[in-house]
């Protein structure tokens, strides 16, 4: 008892040295830590381009691919191999497809935008004043165009202004002149960590029952027998839920962005397929998202033609409710197992904290949070045999009593 007691004074004096000495030395050591993930980018890179990568290989290792070797055993060390081309593959397949064809066909639509804006801002101020007219004469009221709407079409326009644009783009050039030497080595060390990112990805692929294994010894080693057991959890539960959450919202966006372009494009709306990029792309962010892309696209429609925005709005609410009730349900499950609220409040305190990567990741996070509060909760009120419901912290069903044993 007296060695654990000096133990734990032994370790406590340490971490209060230690934490004295990070304050005394913040600026330091805020270097050192800059430093040593400056070092660590690539294979940051590299993790995370293996995590999302990890669903595809996991597919042709597992179930695609997995007849190889059973009739000749030395086949079987092609199995894995295969798996992690096939991935690779298809990535840069899809890159390339990105940026061959998706790409240049965004550049053309925003580059017609950008010259058209201005003449489309002047046509909407012409329809509205037009609709005030008319609402005056047939109402008998006594409306008129508020100055604070021209304002802010006329900045809206001159945002995406093809002049604007370019005198911003000429100043700018004028300005950092002296800077473009450091930016190109900025971005060719940028270029170097995706590099290396992609490298060490495939190491992470190829070796992630094996790092797994490590990890795990590690753990088993130095961490403290009691606490072995919770951090496997919480690693399995925070895999488990980030990676069925995140894939799942790319592939219902995914899905939301191509149903929107075909829509648009059988109906002849103008800019589809820049309008169903945006679409599809903030729709991965949770509740905010479809509000994100809706509202600059309608705008933008309302401007070309009203009769365009006022469909356009129809569709987004139609393709919201069958991402809502059918999509959404069908790909990503129901395995988030919180409420609307929670998922309100942890979209708002994830951006809140994070920006728009709080946006994404707040709900997985706040998940794996509220099912180990949940479990705590329930194994403190079973073990003090109390009032316990099956459904913890959100769900009002009737509790029942805990038997004793």
């Amino acid at each position: 008892m007296k060695d654990k007691r000096l133990k734990r004074g032994i370790i406590l004096i340490a971490v209060a040295a230690l934490f004295c000495f990070l304050i005394m030395n913040f600026n330091k050591a805020v270097s050192i830590i800059s430093t040593i993930f400056t070092v660590l980018t690539p294979f940051m890179y590299g993790f995370i381009i293996a995590y999302i990568l990890k669903f595809p290989y996991n597919f042709f290792y597992e179930k695609a691919y997995k007849g190889i070797g059973k009739k000749h055993e030395k086949c079987k060390v092609m199995r894995k191999p295969l798996a992690i081309i096939t991935t690779y593959v298809i990535a840069f397949s899809v890159i390339a497809f990105l940026m061959v064809i998706i790409i240049p066909s965004l550049v053309d639509s925003f580059a017609e935008l950008s010259k058209n804006i201005i003449n489309y801002g002047k046509q909407f101020e012409q329809w509205a004043a037009q609709f005030i007219d008319w609402a005056n004469a047939t109402f008998g009221l006594s409306l008129q165009m508020d100055n604070g709407l021209v304002d802010f079409i006329n900045k809206f326009t001159k945002m995406f202004s093809g002049g604007n644009i370019l005198d911003t783009v000429k100043s700018l050039l004028s300005s950092i002149f002296p800077e473009i030497l450091s930016t190109a080595k900025v971005v060719s060390y940028g270029v170097y960590n995706w590099i290396i990112g992609i490298v060490a990805s495939i190491y992470f692929l190829s070796s992630k029952e094996l790092m797994c294994g490590q990890v795990k010894k590690l753990t088993m080693a130095y961490a403290p027998k009691k606490w072995q057991n919770k951090i496997f959890e919480v690693t399995h539960m925070s895999n488990e839920v980030c990676g069925n959450f995140i894939i799942g919202r790319v592939i219902d966006s995914l899905i939301i962005g191509v149903l929107c372009y075909i829509i648009l494009l059988v109906f002849n709306f103008d800019y589809a397929l820049l309008i169903a990029v945006v679409v599809g792309i903030t729709n991965v962010i949770p509740f905010f998202g479809p509000f994100l892309g809706a509202i600059p696209s309608g705008f933008i429609l309302l401007m070309i033609n009203p009769t365009e925005c006022f469909w356009f709005v129809i569709i987004i609410v139609l393709l919201q409710q069958l991402d809502g009730n059918v999509i959404g349900p069908k790909v990503i499950g129901d395995k988030i197992g919180i409420s609307g609220f929670w998922i309100l409040f942890s979209v708002i305190v994830g951006s809140g904290l994070f920006g728009v990567a709080g946006m994404l990741m707040g709900i997985p996070a706040f998940v794996v949070i509220y099912n180990l509060l949940g479990k705590d909760v329930n194994k403190k009120l079973l073990r003090n045999k109390e009032y316990i419901s099956k459904e913890p912290l959100d769900k009002s069903k009737k509790s029942e009593k805990v038997k004793e044993n």
